[in-house]
Parts: C-alpha cells; structure tokens; sequence
C-alpha cells in the first residue's frame, strides 16, 4: 500500500471514528432523556397507587358504615312489625 493510500484508509478510520463518537453522544443524550421520563412516569405511578389505595380504604369504611346502617333499619323494621315485611 502507498502512502498515499495509507494516508487516505487512516482518514477513513478517523471519519468513522469521529462519527462513531458522535452517535455515542447522541445516544447518551436519548438514554437520559429516556431515563428522566421513566423515572417521572415511576413517580405517577407510585402517587396514582397511593390514591387507589387511599380510595379502597375508603370503599371499605363507607362499606362497613353502609352494611351497619342497613342492619339498624332491618333491625328497626323487625322490631316494628316482628316479620320485616311490615305486615301484622
């Protein structure tokens, strides 16, 4: 091989390099972005399932709640009429 071409495959190397390392940028730049976004999104998430959670517990209080209340009529209406249909 000449110099010449020597010279001319070293350029080459030194162009793929360079791009090379260009694309190593590029690609570390969209991993971060990447990476922020993931780490936002696993911080709705975990705020969307504390508020579920928040609402189950609440379900299940108003449930209790509802379930007594219905049992204080049922009881009310079989202590009016003896057989809870109201008739006598």
């Amino acid at each position: 091989m000449t110099h010449d071409g020597q010279q001319n495959r070293l350029d080459q190397i030194e162009a793929i390099l360079l791009q090379t390392a260009q694309q190593q940028q590029t690609n570390t730049t969209a991993i971060a972005q990447l990476t922020a976004k993931v780490d936002g999104l696993t911080e709705e998430v975990d705020s969307l399932r504390d508020i579920v959670m928040h609402s189950i517990q609440n379900a299940e209080s108003d449930r209790e709640v509802f379930q007594a209340e219905i049992r204080r009529i049922w009881e009310y209406l079989l202590g009016r009429s003896g057989n809870g249909r109201g008739e006598e």
